[in-house]
């Protein structure tokens, strides 16, 4: 076997390949070539004397031989960078970026930012808006929140909360509305990044069959809220955003029933950048809130 020194470059790459599970995706978190991840796993082989990949279409696949090195040499990695991360954390400017949907980041995570700069003040924190909750792409961030059903395999991930929808409105609205079917007669507040909630709220209370009022359409969910509360009509909410809202008063429930799907909201981040220390101290924060 080769010096292990000779071998450090090589296991690095080895080591992106396993957690990317695929050659191509290695390469694009490396900013290199296929090829030229490929040529180190060649070497890493030709120095062990092992097989570790074998080839499956335009991938490649790990031999069981593969399976253990790659556990092993993530482990390593991870312990090497959580080390040196120590030594460097209070040198160096942490920073972490994020991204998120604007009512999600208005509504959900602002409120509680508060309670991470208090636990770590050092760590600088960039938030860039996406438009859909189900851009998968992570370019240019260190971690998203995503909206989907937690199958994404190239990630880890976090749950947040569920899909809950609950009709809100303004108090001086309530009395005129207790049945589902009484909205079918209200001045609905439709977001359009959401534009089938209405619809999927009033299937679920058994109303599938009647149309849905059209009312105003606004941008986002944010909107909406700000609208029902200045009592221009009733918002389809996701119960998570208006929570503060519904405590204070500021708004009400206008028909009692929840409709609930299979989708919920994941903080995800890339597999090879799981260890840094922003990440992993932000993910240990978001664990903890509600």
């Amino acid at each position: 076997m080769q010096n292990l020194r000779a071998l450090l470059s090589p296991l690095r790459v080895f080591d992106a390949v396993y957690r990317a599970r695929g050659v191509s995706r290695a390469a694009q978190l490396l900013h290199v070539t296929p090829g030229a991840v490929s040529q180190q796993i060649w070497q890493l082989e030709a120095g062990l004397g092992v097989q570790l990949y074998q080839r499956s279409g335009r991938e490649i696949e790990l031999t069981a031989a593969g399976e253990r090195l790659g556990h092993r040499v993530c482990d390593a990695f991870d312990r090497l960078h959580d080390a040196l991360g120590d030594l460097a954390d209070n040198q160096t400017e942490k920073r972490l970026r994020l991204k998120v949907t604007p009512s999600l980041a208005i509504r959900w995570l602002m409120p509680r930012l508060h309670g991470f700069y208090v636990r770590h003040p050092d760590i600088a924190l960039e938030i860039a808006t996406i438009a859909m909750a189900d851009d998968v792409r992570l370019e240019g961030a260190d971690c998203a929140i995503r909206h989907g059903m937690g199958e994404w395999a190239d990630v880890e991930l976090d749950h947040l909360f569920d899909d809950e929808f609950v009709p809100v409105c303004a108090p001086s609205l309530a009395g005129q509305l207790q049945a589902p079917e009484d909205l079918l007669q209200a001045n609905l507040l439709h977001s359009m990044l959401r534009p089938h909630a209405w619809a999927l709220w009033f299937s679920s209370a058994g109303l599938a069959d009647l149309p849905c009022p059209r009312g105003i359409a606004l941008a986002n969910a944010a909107l909406c809220y700000q609208a029902a509360a200045e009592g221009l009509g009733v918002a389809m909410a996701q119960r998570a955003y208006v929570e503060e809202d519904l405590r204070v008063g500021r708004l009400v429930i206008a028909a009692d029933h929840i409709a609930r799907t299979e989708l919920g909201y994941y903080l995800v981040c890339d597999s090879v950048k799981a260890a840094a220390a922003p990440v992993r101290l932000f993910r240990d924060w978001i664990r903890s809130v509600r």
